[in-house]
């Protein structure tokens, strides 16, 4: 089977700013799919340029190489392109980070961590305008944009409870019982200290913050440090 000539969202972001050709014998939906995708993918790279206050929809389909009609097909205003961004980001970063997790058995939790937070940390350093609109961006677009990144820090936050009250616990119920804000603090500070790497050094930088991460996240769950040569 040969490839879609219609980009992912991720993909798009190889394909921002080129019109499909004038012969590609595509259907309406096909067109419009295409669109959508790089109308997206230019939203979240203009935002990360500009600020979401700043950024209009003149800048928008300017890089995705579309008109004001196109955009207006698809969303009626600039914050509805933020909001499917936003969804669709999502959707395909966990789709990214759950990939790996299919080969790790369901007890393996501290497999499950490692490789699941990894994955989530290689996306956002491959992916540096996606990440700072994201992360930042979304925090100052609106109560609905706001509240869509609260849902999906909950959600991220729910994973761990579910991970620790039921696998960790569940094979060794002598570790304490922890109140349900605990993860939430936990997700909430590691995308603050992702949110500060962006300001300071940079999405290329997100994947250090690895071993602090994996550290708090195993200290939380009642892990023991593991012992190095020369501990007494």
């Amino acid at each position: 089977m040969s490839e879609s000539p219609v980009p992912s969202a991720l993909q798009a972001f190889a394909r921002v700013g080129q019109r499909l050709p004038s012969r590609h014998g595509l259907s309406r939906e096909e067109v419009e799919a295409s669109q959508r995708a790089r109308l997206l993918v230019a939203f979240l790279e203009t935002t990360a340029e500009k600020g979401y206050a700043s950024v209009t929809i003149g800048d928008i389909v300017e890089r995705a190489s579309t008109s004001r009609e196109a955009f207006y097909r698809q969303f009626p205003t600039k914050q509805a392109c933020f909001l499917a961004a936003f969804r669709e980001g999502a959707t395909a970063g966990l789709s990214q980070v759950a990939g790996p997790l299919q080969e790790v058995p369901y007890t393996d939790w501290r497999t499950g961590v490692r490789v699941s937070l990894r994955a989530y940390l290689t996306l956002l350093a491959a992916h540096p305008k996606a990440a700072w609109t994201f992360m930042i961006e979304a925090l100052a677009a609106g109560p609905e944009v706001a509240a869509l990144y609260t849902r999906r820090s909950t959600r991220i936050a729910e994973l761990y409870r579910l991970t620790y009250n039921h696998v960790v616990r569940g094979a060794d119920p002598s570790r304490p019982e922890l109140p349900d804000d605990a993860f939430d603090i936990l997700v909430g500070g590691m995308a603050e200290r992702i949110r500060h790497c962006l300001h300071t050094r940079g999405a290329e930088a997100i994947p250090e913050l690895e071993p602090a991460f994996l550290a708090t996240i195993f200290a939380l769950f009642g892990e023991k440090p593991e012992r190095r040569p020369g501990d007494t």
